[in-house]
């Protein structure tokens, strides 16, 4: 869900025009229970209303990009806090809580009956439980909030304690930080979470232990374990102006001065694995001030749309507060229609979206494409149901399927060689061989003459070596064979499944899919 924050930072990325003196996030702050140990801010109406915003028409592929599935932020809203706890070692969520500002009033009596949920009342205000495990609540007429998992005494505790709770709640510092750059600097994305005390030194030594860049620039990996075992959290700022200006900040207990040489391409590893790169990031300028390494760059169109794609902003959330206030709005007979085109294009959009992911984004093993096709097997079903066709809810299912087929052929590829290369018993006996020359016996004062023959031998030990490399090496590019060729079958038959329900529809509906 996030990243990475300090004076330089705040200077540098963080600062904006006194002019914007209105507070944002205001009633926000409070709400966030104080176990947190993530924090994602954005500021939607300033970055929209952003020079870089107007040139290159964010406004309207905005609301393109949420039609499609592709973001969680309704086009109307204002401001949006993400809070919640992770697990960070099993990379499980324990909680979240969202908070959505917007244009104009809402009411949540209606979200119920839109996705299928139940209505309730906690703490005295309209609250909805959906299917997939929400409570959606009206704090306010243009604020709700959503907090999983729907568990009924949780929801009233945190609304309960959150009411009586002053602004100046002590949860991690590292976050209060974090939320002063967004609601007092003005920085329009913030993301951060804070990782003190999550890293043991023997698995941080054994990670770093294993990077070429680590052993190429010499560092004693004891200190530079340490160091690493003392971070204490990490935040991604984003300012836009006239252009898009990205920073990424890892807060550490001491100076990170062993990172000066290694700390970018370290970082950019890590990135890699967690499958959160940005491209942009690759030209970014590293620094190191006090107990903070610091990468900062600009940031393209692209750039900044994969940063929002981190959000997991429930769908359902958005869906309510972006419909909840005209319930029933649709022309009589229209609804299943509407509701089929836009399921419809969602996919598309999706399945598209993913196809051009892996040369986009430079992906370079299977395991890090297969992170994203589970991503977006979760965004298929996580696509709003209400009206939709029911064909087209067993063409949605079974393109999830056909993604969650495809990661699980490209997971596979490391197990099954591994698993063949550990039973590989690839064994040799040895060899031999020598060639000719001679030598004569005769000649000046009786001594030889003429070339020496040579003989040359390989032992059993290691042409067993040889030969377990060489076999170790064909196991690998056969399994890689087989994995490719699996997801490419996937692909041929998402196609072939679009093909057949976009002929389907159109001739249901009678108009174009």
């Amino acid at each position: 869900m996030i990243r990475i924050a300090l004076l330089v930072f705040a200077s540098l990325v963080f600062s904006v025009p006194h002019c914007l003196a209105q507070t944002p996030f205001s009633g926000m702050r409070y709400r966030v229970p104080t176990d947190a140990n993530t924090l994602v801010m954005i500021n939607a109406d300033k970055m929209f209303n952003s020079r870089v915003a107007d040139r290159e028409r964010w406004d309207a592929r905005r609301k393109a990009a949420y039609d499609a599935g592709l973001s969680a932020l309704p086009p109307d809203a204002k401001e949006v806090l993400l809070a919640g706890r992770n697990d960070h070692e099993f990379g499980k969520s324990i909680w979240e809580v969202a908070l959505v500002r917007l244009e104009g009033d809402r009411d949540v009596s209606t979200v119920a009956q839109r996705f299928g949920g139940s209505m309730d009342n906690l703490e005295g205000r309209t609250a909805a439980k959906l299917p997939n495990d929400h409570f959606v609540v009206q704090l306010s007429g243009d604020l709700l909030g959503s907090y999983t998992p729907a568990n009924r005494q949780d929801v009233s505790r945190w609304l309960r304690k959150t009411d009586s709770v002053s602004t100046d709640a002590e949860y991690s510092p590292y976050l209060v930080q974090a939320y002063k750059y967004a609601a007092e600097v003005g920085t329009p994305i913030i993301m951060a979470m804070d990782v003190r005390d999550t890293l043991s030194p023997s698995e941080v030594k054994s990670r770093l232990a294993g990077f070429e860049a680590v052993k190429e620039a010499g560092i004693d990996l004891d200190e530079l374990t340490k160091l690493i075992s003392g971070v204490q959290g990490i935040t991604l700022g984003v300012t836009v102006t006239d252009k898009t200006v990205g920073a990424i900040r890892v807060d550490f207990s001491s100076s990170p001065a062993l990172l000066a040489k290694i700390g970018k391409p370290l970082l950019i590893a890590v990135l890699q694995k967690q499958g959160a790169m940005i491209d942009d990031v690759f030209d970014w300028t590293p620094a190191v001030s006090g107990n903070t390494f610091l990468l900062q760059g600009s940031l393209s169109t692209d750039g900044t749309r994969r940063v929002m794609s981190i959000l997991e902003l429930p769908r359902e959330l958005s869906e309510s507060m972006q419909l909840a206030s005209s319930p029933g709005s649709d022309p009589e007979g229209s609804a299943k229609l509407i509701a089929a085109q836009q399921y419809y294009n969602s996919i598309t959009t999706l399945i598209e979206d993913l196809r051009e992911k892996p040369k986009r984004d430079k992906v370079k093993t299977f395991g890090q494409a297969a992170m994203w096709y589970d991503k977006y097997a979760r965004k298929i079903d996580n696509l709003p149901i209400l009206n939709v066709d029911e064909e087209l809810l067993n063409y949605g299912a079974n393109i999830a399927t056909l993604f969650r087929d495809a990661e699980m052929a490209m997971k596979g590829v490391g197990m099954r060689a591994s698993n063949r290369r550990a039973s590989n018993d690839a064994g040799s006996g040895g060899y031999s061989y020598s060639g000719g020359g001679y030598r004569a016996g005769y000649g000046y004062n009786g001594g030889g003459y003429g070339d020496y023959g040579y003989t040359a031998s390989v032992g059993a030990g290691q042409a067993s070596l040889r030969e377990k490399g060489r076999t170790d090496a064909i196991i690998t590019k056969q399994e890689r064979t087989m994995g490719a060729a699996s997801v490419q079958q996937a692909w041929q038959m998402i196609d072939q499944e679009t093909a057949a329900i976009r002929r389907a529809m159109t001739e249901k509906y009678q108009t174009e899919f």
